[in-house]
């Protein structure tokens, strides 16, 4: 039985692993909701769809078509946003219209929502904005999974010091010592850096098997499958 989806922030770092991980699966159908021409990867199963967030109307037209699974990958910096209320009309803004359009639409449908570690007890802008979109999202009635991680790490084209120096420096560090005294501790893995194929493989994993009116949160173990179970650098 194919599966309608439609993806959020499919250029992003998460996304377009998720991208990578259903490109040539023809169980899934795939819509990429994008602002620029063109997807960062091609596959039979994947179809660029312009979409301009900033339109209100656009959000209703969007779930005129079936959709079973959302995928919501969507994430900025302040820096890059510009200022507050620019950076929450990405983290926070978009992603509750997206969830509130599909409720109204398709109220059996599931989502996958990238959020981040710590927004249980959100401080700051930041956190503040992930744990509106999952409180949206627990309102919302919607199936869904949500993924928490940590420092994220991958092979960015963009250079960002932090995330460099956490992943050269910081990550191995931290794995190695956990993988010696902390293999199964919850809090430890929780907040340890984690990269970002581990992030999109279990989130597609978690979704697709979600019941109706089933929910789920990933973190710590959830995400970590490769320095805990493989006993190697993930």
């Amino acid at each position: 039985m194919t599966q309608r989806v439609v993806i959020a922030g499919g250029t992003g770092e998460v996304g377009q692993r998720l991208l990578a991980l259903m490109a040539g699966n023809e169980a899934l159908q795939v819509r990429v909701l994008t602002r620029r021409s063109g997807l960062p990867r091609s596959a039979p199963n994947l179809v660029a769809l312009p979409f301009d967030y900033d339109d209100a109307a656009a959000y209703g037209r969007l779930f005129e078509e079936p959709c079973d699974l959302l995928f919501i990958a969507l994430g900025t910096t302040r820096a890059k946003a510009g200022s507050d209320a620019a950076f929450l009309r990405v983290d926070r803004d978009y992603p509750i219209q997206l969830i509130q359009a599909l409720a109204a639409a398709w109220p059996s449908a599931r989502v996958g929502l990238v959020s981040s570690v710590g927004a249980d007890r959100p401080r700051g802008l930041y956190l503040g904005a992930k744990a509106a979109v999952e409180a949206a999202l627990v309102q919302s009635g919607l199936a869904h999974a949500i993924a928490r991680p940590s420092m994220l790490r991958s092979e960015r084209q963009e250079f960002r010091l932090g995330e460099v120096a956490v992943d050269r420096l910081f990550s191995p560090a931290i794995h190695a010592l956990g993988r010696t005294l902390f293999p199964r501790n919850q809090g430890w893995w929780r907040w340890a850096p984690v990269h970002v194929r581990e992030v999109a493989a279990s989130l597609l994993a978690a979704t697709l098997v979600l019941e109706p009116g089933e929910h789920c949160i990933l973190e710590g173990l959830d995400l970590h499958p490769g320095p805990v179970t493989q006993w190697g650098r993930p």
